[in-house]
């Protein structure tokens, strides 16, 4: 073999070395290309899940009291209905009915439901009250003191709307009360309710319960949190109105 071809074959060799060599590297870098599609993959996707898990628009209620109406529907947009001191908004999918007083926010009613779950835990966790949408009367009234007992009514109800029983509860100094409500639909709930009724009738006598003069007296308040202690939660409201018709 004469020197010109030894060094032809020479270089011929080194170029497949060279290309062995440059396939290794690209071969090698490709796990780290795939680490970082991966890594911006799960980055989106958590993303993704925080948008889903926040309230529209980052508005939660309980930061919203006091405020006027029209910053409130700067962030919230006009109320689907408005019925007297009380007008009701959607945020997302959650429908919160918000009381307005002199034109600026004094409560409001969020449903214990997955919908408005943002709305209800921010408002519990502001309570020190468990955080949890199964919340029941008697997890509430062992969490607040001196809970008061209340009623839409408790016999001839009527068909108009569906009476409701509630747990009140008083706030302090600066803090509005909270109230937990529970709607007279489910079996536990209408037989708790019966319980306080008939008991009442029992003292009382019928006309004092049609009258609902136990709207006005704390004598049946600890009897009627035992009652309702296992009764799940439909409403938790913020700021409310008593119902004492006294």
């Amino acid at each position: 073999m004469t020197v010109r071809a030894m060094m032809k074959t020479v270089a011929v060799a080194g170029g497949i070395l060279a290309l062995v060599a440059c396939g290794s590297k690209e071969d090698t870098a490709k796990p780290a290309d795939a680490a970082v599609t991966v890594a911006e993959a799960d980055a989106t996707e958590a993303t993704t899940d925080a948008a889903a898990s926040a309230p529209a628009g980052g508005v939660v209620m309980d930061a919203m009291m006091g405020v006027q109406v029209a910053y409130l529907e700067s962030k919230l947009g006009p109320a689907r209905t408005v019925s007297g001191d009380e007008r009701t908004y959607e945020i997302g999918t959650c429908q919160v009915r918000v009381h307005i007083d002199d034109n600026a926010v004094s409560g409001y009613i969020v449903p214990m439901t997955q919908a408005c779950s943002a709305q209800a835990m921010a408002a519990l966790k502001a309570f020190d009250l468990p955080q949890t949408l199964n919340l029941t009367m008697g997890e509430f009234a062992t969490s607040r003191d001196n809970t008061k007992f209340k009623a839409d009514c408790l016999t001839l109800c009527g068909n108009a709307a569906d009476p409701w029983v509630y747990l009140e509860s008083e706030g302090l100094r600066s803090m509005p009360g909270i109230r937990a409500a529970a709607v007279l639909v489910s079996d536990p709930t209408i037989d708790a309710s019966f319980r306080i009724r008939d008991a009442i009738k029992a003292k009382k006598g019928e006309d004092y319960v049609i009258d609902m003069g136990f709207n006005c007296t704390s004598e049946f308040d600890a009897m009627a949190r035992r009652e309702l202690k296992d009764v799940r939660i439909d409403e938790i409201e913020v700021g409310y109105t008593p119902l004492g018709r006294c």
